[in-house]
């Protein structure tokens, strides 16, 4: 797992480099940005994925409170559920064995003999405070953002030369292209696996039999 960091840090990095005097008026504000802007780089770094075994009653349980979106559902025999795109209470409950459906924060099952189930899931990470936290390598990134909006109210009330502005505005597309560049490059032990497939499917040719590569 690539290191985290809180978004509460990134928030007050961006205050001391402003020099805001008035840090509680803005900092809702600044949380709020930065999700803006992992939005924008728009990968799926900005979630984790977790897996929980959750307690079942009376056919349903509670699905966790930072859930994004469930990836799967399985039993404790590793017999997977499918989704249902309806309430059981309009279908044919007889055909829905291995069924599930989500509703107000619950997952409801039609026919579960299961005491416990097992869901893996994206979810939004936090820190111990309840925060947010960003792929570290967003950290530039999200501060250019915070920044550029932060700005950008100067720049509309006509305080700011245009030219700052869209140099500010540049930085933060650069910074987001980057970072979304760099979620999708291979890691450091993938790229070693995919050398070691893309060697093996070079052809040793006679011509080339005595190089020493």
């Amino acid at each position: 797992m690539q290191p985290r960091i809180s978004v509460k840090q990134v928030v007050a990095a961006v205050i001391r480099n402003l020099d805001i005097q008035d840090a509680a008026r803005e900092f809702n504000t600044f949380v709020e940005w930065a999700f803006e802007a992992e939005k924008k780089i728009g990968t799926f770094k900005t979630f984790i994925n977790k897996e929980v075994t959750l307690t079942i009653s009376n056919k349903q349980a509670a699905l966790p409170t930072d859930l994004i979106e469930v990836i799967d559902v399985k039993n404790s025999q590793d017999v997977y559920f499918e989704p249902h795109v309806k309430s059981f209470k309009t279908s044919n409950v007889e055909n829905l064995n291995y069924k599930y459906y989500l509703t107000n924060g619950y997952i409801q099952f039609a026919n579960v003999t299961d005491s416990n189930i097992q869901i893996s899931y994206i979810a939004l990470d936090t820190d111990d405070e309840g925060f947010p936290t960003v792929e570290a390598n967003h950290e530039d990134a999200i501060s250019h953002y915070i920044m550029y909006k932060y700005k950008a109210r100067d720049y509309y009330n006509q305080k700011l030369p245009r030219y700052i502005y869209m140099d500010m505005k540049m930085e933060w597309n650069r910074l987001c292209a980057q970072a979304r560049g760099n979620d999708n490059m291979p890691n450091r032990n993938q790229m070693r696996n995919i050398s070691k497939i893309w060697n093996s499917l070079i052809p040793i040719h006679p011509r080339y039999s005595n190089f020493d590569i």
